[in-house]
């Protein structure tokens, strides 16, 4: 067996052992989240994930919160990885899964500091809230689809590019559907809170994949 062939099965398998840790979330997720579970795999019945029973919302920090941002950064990074390199590029290493881990950590970390320092400047702390309620909510639905994706394009025979395309086009889907239905839901009152939701989106959830998608772009990936 050529040292290639080996690398790409060690690879394989460095990645099947993140998505067991990440089916692992899922499951301890399933069990902590109860009934609301099953409103969180479909998306046009999402709804029923933040009210499921009359006079009861979820609070915005909870156990199953928990586990899926981890299941969310965990899949991510190794989305994120593979985009940049290719399923079987020697790059793609626990050293380097490392790294990425490590600086979407940072990111998050950032955002949310930016996020609390400007709600609190702007009078805007119990939006932000609500916000945070649905926006979680929706994020928990995206890294369960992508804990999916991930299985279908790793066992699967696709091209780079061809996965890369997909994968942008469903994350910008995701993000569009996302966020016109946190607009409905949130529906700002005055022009000083639309101005800060537009701003937020642009700064943190859009700059984030646009700046992505021009590497992929510039290095010939997409």
């Amino acid at each position: 067996m050529n040292e290639v062939v080996l690398r790409s099965i060690l690879i394989e398998d460095w990645i099947k052992f993140v998505l067991i840790i990440c089916a692992l979330l899922i499951i301890a997720a399933r069990f902590t989240s109860g009934e609301k579970f099953q409103h969180l795999i479909k998306f046009w019945n999402i709804h029923r994930y933040f009210i499921y029973k009359t006079g009861q919302t979820i609070p915005v920090i909870t156990s199953t919160n928990i586990l899926m941002f981890f299941n969310r950064v965990f899949t991510s990074t190794i989305l994120i990885l593979y985009l940049l390199n290719g399923l079987f590029s020697l790059k793609i290493n626990w050293d380097n899964y490392l790294l990425i881990l490590v600086i979407i950590s940072i990111f998050i970390g950032l955002k949310y500091i930016i996020e609390k320092t400007l709600s609190k400047l702007l009078g805007f702390s119990k939006k932000l809230t609500e916000i945070n309620r649905y926006r979680i909510a929706l994020k928990n639905l995206f890294s369960l689809h992508l804990y999916f994706f991930l299985i279908f394009i790793i066992f699967n025979d696709f091209s780079s590019k061809f996965i890369t395309r997909v994968s942008a086009i469903l994350i910008l889907i995701y993000t569009l559907l996302s966020y016109s239905f946190i607009l409905k839901k949130y529906s700002p009152n005055n022009s000083k809170s639309l101005i800060y939701f537009i701003s937020y989106l642009c700064a943190f959830e859009i700059a984030p994949i646009l700046i992505l998608v021009l590497y992929l772009i510039n290095i010939g990936k997409l």
